[in-house]
Parts: structure tokens; sequence; C-alpha cells
């Protein structure tokens, strides 16, 4: 069988994108919740590390989800992102799949294995628009520490959610506005609080990307949980944070965090009560949650030191902590 004659109908795939903390999985929700009834819609979530804290945030929604951990969807994990879209396919129920990137994917590189013939001989792909989510008030400042590795997934969407705009005066927003448009001047831009969008732009219409117009861009994968994009590295682990600290306590924790850790996320118990944790580049939010799975958190970024994090924590809560 040729990539031409395809199998079956086809399904609906929209791929978002966003580097870490940047709102992908604030979106995700809001598609499932808003759409729920609607089509049958499964997801597939890539995570930079061993434990996945978007999927646990998005159990509950009745959905058919793969969670893929450990590497990023546009290297190690080519063929189980292939595997998984072939297997969705053949739910016959299943009418449209979200895939929400790992934050330190490579754009261009995932869209290449999305046209990869292995995959199009089994699964007509009906792409989707390709939305980047934006942190509005970081963007220049994550663009001058990454530079084209974070600018690629601005140039390869087709819509860019430029998320945030709560926490940004208008002057910064019209400059970030206008380095998109730079950098991709055919993106439909749509400034948003909490990825509040109209759906319909954000999943429907056709994606203006293809498989001719795709460069593959070089990235190798390291021993253990290294990522490394040309000159861009990333590593990831695992804390247990399995003791009840007090909220000005982790307040004060993740202030004086070295600048080189980018997103933090996960579940503690804070004055009590079990809560969702997230950090992403000096902004620390902390929601209710209910029975979380565990009591741990991620930290992804540069360089970063897993036994100096851990005796900086368990030094902040009077070496409470374990792990």
């Amino acid at each position: 069988m040729t990539q031409w004659q395809k199998r079956g109908p086809e399904m609906r795939l929209n791929l978002i994108f966003g580097f870490l903390g940047s709102g992908k999985t604030t979106l995700v929700r809001r598609i499932l919740t808003e759409r729920a009834g609607g089509q049958r819609t499964a997801v597939i979530v890539n995570e930079f590390g061993d434990v996945s804290i978007d999927g646990d945030i998005l159990q509950g929604d009745s959905i058919d989800m793969v969670q893929l951990n450990s590497g990023c969807l546009c290297c190690t994990l080519k063929g189980e992102l292939i595997s998984a879209i072939t297997e969705l396919k053949d739910r016959a129920d299943i009418e449209r799949t979200i895939v929400e990137a790992s934050g330190v994917a490579v754009t261009g590189d995932l869209l290449e294995d999305i046209w990869d013939p292995q995959l199009s001989a089994d699964v007509d792909i009906d792409l989707g628009p390709v939305v980047t989510v934006v942190d509005g008030p970081m963007f220049r400042k994550i663009r001058e520490a990454l530079g084209d590795f974070y600018t690629e997934q601005v140039a390869y969407a087709d819509v860019v959610l430029l998320n945030k705009i709560d926490n940004a005066d208008v002057l910064t927003l019209d400059a970030v506005q206008y380095d998109i448009a730079t950098l991709n001047p055919a993106a439909n831009i749509i400034f948003t609080e909490q990825c509040s969008a109209d759906l319909d732009i954000v999943l429907d219409g056709k994606s203006a990307q293809s498989a001719a117009g795709l460069g593959h861009g070089g990235h190798s994968n390291d021993n253990g949980h290294d990522h490394e994009h040309g000159h861009v590295q990333f590593n990831s682990f695992v804390l247990d944070f399995d003791v009840d600290v007090r909220r000005e306590t982790l307040e004060k924790f993740f202030h004086d965090l070295d600048t080189q850790v980018y997103r933090a996320k996960g579940f503690m118990t804070i004055d009590g009560q079990s809560r969702l944790v997230q950090f992403a580049t000096g902004q620390l939010d902390i929601h209710p949650v209910d029975n979380p799975c565990n009591h741990r958190m991620v930290f992804i970024g540069q360089g970063l030191d897993r036994h100096r994090l851990q005796e900086k924590f368990d030094f902040a809560c009077g070496g409470e902590s374990e792990g």
C-alpha cells in the first residue's frame, strides 16, 4: 500500500506547541470543556521527563488519552507517536486527536514526523491549524535566552495565542505582537487570557504546513533526560516533596530559584491542603486540587543540579522534606 492509498476515514489532527509554562495544558482543558459532547476527541500528551503532570491535570475529562513521557515526540518518541496516532485511528469513534507537544519539542521536526510515509500509509491526516501558545510578558526574555529554537515555534504556526496579556502592559504586548508578525507575517495572532480564544479559529480550517515546505533541523538526544536542540540543551528530574509546607516558605523557595529553572510543576501539600503548583519563568501559581496521584515536582531547565535543588528545598523547609 502506498502513502496515496490510505485506509479508513480522515483523522482531524490538531498540534499545539508552546514553550514551558506558556499555557498549552490550559488550552487543551478549555477545548475539552467547551467542545464536550461534540466530536469524539482523543489527546496525546507529551512531557519531557518521567512523570506526567499535565496528563494528571487532564484526567477526569472522559477522554481517550495517550501519555508519552521521557522524551520528545520529534526524536526519541517518534515511533511511539506514529503508533499512538494509528491506534487512535483504529478506534472508530475517534474523530479528532489533539497533540500537546512537549515544551521543548522542535516544531519543524514534529511536522516532518506527521508527514512520515510510515504514518501516511495507514492514516489519512487532516491537519488543522498549527497552534503555538506564547507567554506574552516573557516572550522577549525567553527569545533572547533560547534564540532560533524558540522562534521556530512561532515561525511554523498558523495561529499564535499571545497569552497572559493580563500580566503585561500595552506597550509590551504591542512590541511582542510586532515581533511575532515579523517572524511569521501569515500567522493569525490572538490576544488571550488563560488561552480564551475562539475555538473555531484554533481547531478548524486548514494548516498552511505541508510536507513539501518542511526542512529538518539537526538535534540529538543524550542519555538520561538531557535533550539538545542545536545549541540549546535541557534537562529534567523529579523530586519527591512529600511534606506539608507553609505557603510563604514555598513562595520564598521559588523566588530564590536559579534562573536556569524554566519550569516546575507538580502536586504538593501546602498548609495541610493538596495543591497543584506550577512555576514558569519566575511566575508561581498555586491552585486547589482533589486527590492528586502523588506529591512530586518536575523541574525542567538548563544545567540543573538535582542534589543542590533538593538541598535548597530541605533548607527552606527546615530539613523536613523527604526524598
